[in-house]
């Protein structure tokens, strides 16, 4: 499976924003809720993929000093999301941010009340330069994702976790 189109989806949507309050950012068509530091930039775009076109919704917003925070949702079809096709799913995925980078880190994680499969991975892309910590979450046939994208201080600072653990999937 190609990942790498959804992941494109995070780096060109993550373009540099002028610096606003914080705020809930709500999506009512991606049944979810996360805490950005800012208004979002929203963008929606078709993706070729191995198993199709897949409409990808990407809300962004970049810091002064080049950091980002990321989230977006996909629906699959069914069939891409079954319990024993999600390894693949989110190898691929792993293997698309990844690109010429380095895994540092990767977990399979249970999230929310509802123990949705997921997984967390951490990807060194520039030698230290940047840093990528991501999260794969999978409801049905959706999957989300939310990243912090930027220099080591700022993924492992208090501003990316709060941001990574604001993730909130509503009905």
């Amino acid at each position: 499976m190609r990942a790498v189109v959804l992941v494109s989806a995070f780096v060109v949507f993550a373009g540099a924003l002028a610096a606003q309050p914080a705020e809930t950012f709500a999506s009512s068509e991606g049944k979810y809720a996360v805490k950005f530091p800012g208004k979002p930039k929203v963008s929606t775009h078709t993706a070729k993929s191995a198993i199709g076109d897949l409409q990808v919704t990407v809300a962004s917003y970049a810091t002064a000093d080049g950091n980002a925070f990321v989230v977006s949702h996909t629906d699959y079809p069914a069939a891409a999301t079954k319990a024993e096709n999600r390894k693949t799913l989110f190898d691929g995925i792993r293997d698309g941010v990844k690109g010429k980078g380095e895994v540092t880190s990767e977990k399979d994680r249970e999230f929310g009340p509802d123990k949705l499969p997921g997984r967390d991975v951490v990807v060194d892309r520039d030698k230290g330069k940047q840093l990528v910590k991501y999260r794969a979450v999978l409801r049905d046939n959706r999957l989300y994702q939310i990243a912090v994208i930027g220099t080591t201080d700022f993924v492992s600072g208090k501003d990316a976790t709060a941001f990574m653990d604001s993730l909130e999937l509503t009905k």
